[in-house]
């Protein structure tokens, strides 16, 4: 078989789309995985291809796995212009996608990605060939040249182990073929000067070794549009992208493919952590913000006062919002920058011992993104926010692997990965000119920055062990069990130990804190187990480890924690039958964690540490193929118990915020999940998807609110002290005002010793999870025309769709992103088998679409949103 015959063959068996359906509803989305007719002797009949998955950690055929996976073919990623993970949201049931910035943040099963800071681990595991990447940036980079898109729902705690808590995506990049020499390139070019290479080459070189390169280059404006003229457009691109890739086949048993890969990535970005102001609350009778009150549509970031009176309210309490109703429209006058690189290496070998293989996977990654943004969001000189993440990450994995010969079939390894880590967050305040009024208002600035160093260290290892044994033909039974030991180091600095300082005993100048401030000696982040010099009294108390100036033992520069051990047995026991050879019943319970973590001590709030949280999954489910294998519908439903999530707050640092992590008490996610493919003839491909999802807090107590849990406001009518729980909450002319809505009181223990609670808590119970929309999915239409010797014509219309869902676990009006539907279009010709032209618009109603919502500084709320309408067009050349 040639080369171009190869090509072919490859295209016919991939080509078609396949998306998924609501069974219930015929609401779908892209079934992942791959449709196309394929011949099947005669060549004229139609039917489904066979789709080839690693869910289990070995080659299997997706309708015999007895997991919730979908997966994405190399030609559908092509054809339906699939070039990060953004774009399969909604195309998988129940899979959102939030994103801030570089930050990827995936929601599976009520289980979403919130905290991203490096004290912290990814919710959902991200693999690509194999190798963990420990940090959710990395979910963004390289899908370039890529042989196929796994990802697996629900906790995959037995084979992929720790951090696989929501489920997996895992990507596998094309490997080199020793079929022939093959190449290929995609050109794109597309609204907001969009301009995008995509090329590989496959060569053998000889009968043992072959070699394929794969590169990328990506060139754009930014479709955030910001309006001051020095400012920068916010979601440009300039990319490029770059992978190696050798196999080598010395003989039948061995297989050795080593790659490298590297990404480099700057502009503006998207900014940290949201880059549109949504708005406050305030109890506008006495001009007080209080959380859930009435909704405020300003910019309440600190020191952004502007003079003028803000009605409803009485007082000066921010500046308007730049273009409320328009969410691509910014006016912010600090140019945002982002600089991101990732190198690595990765190592696959293997030897086919017979009823055995033996396997080792070896990872390497070196990543980096530092990024700057307008710390006020507004048009206004206030502050400057700036953040570091780093990421040295070594894993080594070794596997025996069963063949298929007998009933019982194995997967066994031992795993180590060991993760360096560095964080850094500074909020520099600037001398402010205040630039929405006329004329500008000059004033000093607003107080103290802020400096965060983090330094964690994870060394992690694990054995496990999954056996499947066919008690009959079509009986089956699945038990498996992994022992995972996190060992993690900790310390922090701030920028005390190396400011200038004032009065006696000094004491720091934080108004002195830059961008540049930095060079923090190593004796700022104390030693671990030393006893502390520090003599504050405020929390958090000092504990051995703990550093203070030697000049002014009250002052904390930071702190090396001693080190925690987080270890845990997960497992998974199944049952499947086969009813017929097209038809799967499957049933399932796993377990799950996702590892704890500290907080760097900067405020009171926080407790040292967090612990992990957990989760028990059950799941039922149904693969089948019907009508002469022309209709494919998989159907699973789940019931998943949580136990203390790991839910991130922000809490006020002068001038910013921090963010801190702490354990909720319980909750769960159940519900339901279809994905149907139809080619009821050979040029017509029919898909979609529907989640049902019912994820909330079953109980979730004692929750500080973002900001303003209660209030006190003059009664004069009150002659006598409140008491509420013991406590006293108000005094004599004075009322406690609650948050509205929320079932609130006072904290036990937040006062210290012998003191009352000084802390008001609210009860979440009930509250749904954030990311947790009621009903997802999608539907998706393809037919391809024949134009004889002018090739073919495919139309292409997929349709996403999503409930209401909240950003926050308080559930309030403001983060609320309402039901949404998009439309994607495309058309392709394909006057050749290797040549293709394509025109697309995506989401061509223009919809208005949250990603994430997060409250920051001064109470605020901030979002980023997903990218308007956009066209563009695609030749596609194969040689």
């Amino acid at each position: 078989m040639g080369d171009g015959e190869h090509w072919i063959r490859e295209k016919t068996v991939l080509h078609r789309g396949k998306l998924t359906v609501s069974a219930f509803a015929l609401a779908a989305g892209m079934l992942p995985t791959a449709l196309h007719a394929q011949a099947a002797g005669s060549g004229d009949a139609v039917g489904l291809s066979e789709v080839v998955v690693t869910a289990q950690r070995r080659e299997e055929n997706l309708q015999k796995v007895p997991v919730s996976v979908s997966a994405f073919s190399a030609a559908e990623i092509k054809d339906k212009g699939i070039t990060s993970v953004a774009d399969l949201e909604n195309r998988v049931p129940g899979f959102t996608f939030g994103r801030s910035g570089s930050d990827a943040r995936p929601a599976l099963r009520g289980v979403r990605t919130e905290n991203v800071a490096v004290n912290g681990d990814t919710t959902i595991g991200y693999f690509v060939d194999g190798v963990y990447m420990s940090r959710a940036q990395q979910a963004m980079l390289g899908f370039v040249d890529l042989e196929r898109v796994e990802i697996q729902r629900g906790p995959q705690g037995t084979l992929y182990g720790r951090n696989t808590f929501g489920g997996n995506i895992s990507i596998a990049t094309a490997k080199p073929k020793f079929s022939g020499f093959e190449s290929g390139v995609d050109l794109t070019y597309g609204e907001y000067n969009r301009f995008r290479f995509e090329g590989f080459v496959n060569a053998p070189l000889g009968d043992t070794v072959a070699l394929r390169l794969a590169g990328a280059i990506e060139r754009s404006d930014g479709w955030v549009q910001n309006d001051y003229p020095s400012g920068r457009n916010l979601f440009d691109d300039d990319s490029q992208y770059f992978r190696a890739a050798v196999a080598l086949r010395p003989n039948d048993a061995l297989t050795a493919d080593f790659k490298f890969d590297y990404v480099r990535s700057r502009g503006a970005g998207g900014s940290a952590f949201g880059y549109k102001q949504v708005g406050t609350y305030y109890y506008t009778p006495t001009n007080q913000q209080l959380f859930n009150a009435t909704p405020i549509r300003l910019n309440a970031r600190p020191g952004l006062r502007d003079g003028v009176i803000d009605a409803p309210l009485t007082i000066d309490a921010g500046a308007p919002l730049h273009r409320p109703g328009n969410v691509w429209r910014i006016d912010t006058d600090y140019p945002t920058n982002l600089d991101l690189r990732n190198y690595g290496f990765t190592a696959n070998i293997a030897y086919d011992l017979g009823a055995v293989t033996v396997k080792s996977i070896t990872g390497y990654t070196d990543f980096r993104a530092a990024r700057s943004s307008d710390g006020d969001f507004s048009s206004s000189q206030i502050a400057i926010d700036y953040q570091l993440t780093a990421a040295e990450t070594f894993s080594q994995e070794f596997q025996l692997i069963s063949d298929d010969s007998g009933p019982l079939t194995y997967v066994a390894g031992a795993y180590y990965f060991r993760d360096e880590l560095r964080g850094v967050f500074i909020n520099q305040q600037l001398p402010r000119i205040i630039r929405s009024v006329t004329p500008n208002l000059n004033l000093p600035q607003n107080g103290a920055g802020f400096y965060d160093e983090q330094l964690p260290v994870t060394v992690s290892y694990a054995g496990y062990a999954q056996a499947s044994y066919a008690v009959t033909d079509r009986l089956k039974v699945t038990g498996g069990i992994r022992y995972t030991e996190d060992r993690k180091d900790f310390k922090f600095a701030n920028a005390n130990a190396v400011l200038p300082l004032a009065g006696t005993p000094g004491v720091p100048q934080g108004t002195l804190i830059t961008l540049q401030t930095g060079g923090i000696p190593a004796s700022a982040f104390g030693t671990k187990g030393a006893p502390t010099n520090c003599t504050y009294t405020s929390l958090p108390a000092p504990i051995a480890g703990f550093q203070c100036l030697a000049s002014n033992t009250a002052v904390l520069t930071g702190a090396t924690y001693a080190t925690k051990r987080f270890d845990r047995v997960t497992w998974r026991a199944g049952v499947d039958y086969q009813l017929s050879d097209n038809s799967l019943l499957y049933a399932s319970v796993s377990t799950g964690f996702r590892s704890g973590g500290f907080n760097s001590g900067q405020s009171g709030a926080a407790a040292p540490t967090f612990n992990p949280e957990t989760v028990t999954a059950y799941e039922f489910g149904s693969k089948n193929r019907f009508f002469d294998n022309t209709l494919q519908l998989n159907v699973a439903a789940f019931n998943n118990l949580y136990s203390g999530l790991q839910e991130q707050r922000q809490i006020p640092a002068g001038g910013t915020t921090i963010t801190i992590v702490e354990n909720s008490g319980r909750s769960r996610a159940r519900g339901v999940e279809v994905e149907f493919t139809w080619q009821p003839v050979e040029a017509l491909a029919l898909g979609g998807s529907f989640s049902y999802l019912d994820a909330e807090y079953t109980r979730y107590r004692d929750v500080g609110l973002p900001f303003a849990t209660s209030i006190l406001v003059a009664d004069s009518s009150v002659t006598a002290p409140t008491i509420l729980n013991g406590v006293q909450i108000a005094g004599i002319g004075q009322r406690r005002l609650f948050a509205p809505g929320y079932n609130c009181s006072p904290v036990a223990g937040t006062g210290g010793t012998g003191q009352p609670p000084l802390a008001i808590g609210c009860d979440l119970s009930g509250k749904r999870i954030p990311y947790s929309p009621e009903y997802s999915g999608s539907l998706y239409a393809e037919y391809e025309i024949d134009l004889g010797d002018a090739g073919t014509l495919t139309p292409y219309a997929a349709l996403t769709f999503s409930g209401a869902w909240y950003g926050q676990a308080v559930n309030s009006i403001l983060d609320k992103q309402e039901a949404f539907e998009k439309i994607d279009l495309r058309l392709t010709w394909a006057p050749t088998e290797k040549l293709s032209l394509q025109g697309f618009v995506t989401n061509v109603t223009d919809e208005q679409t949250s990603t994430r919502f997060v409250y920051g500084g001064g109470g605020a709320l901030q979002a980023s949103y997903a990218p308007p309408r956009q066209w563009g067009a695609r030749a596609s050349v194969r040689f």
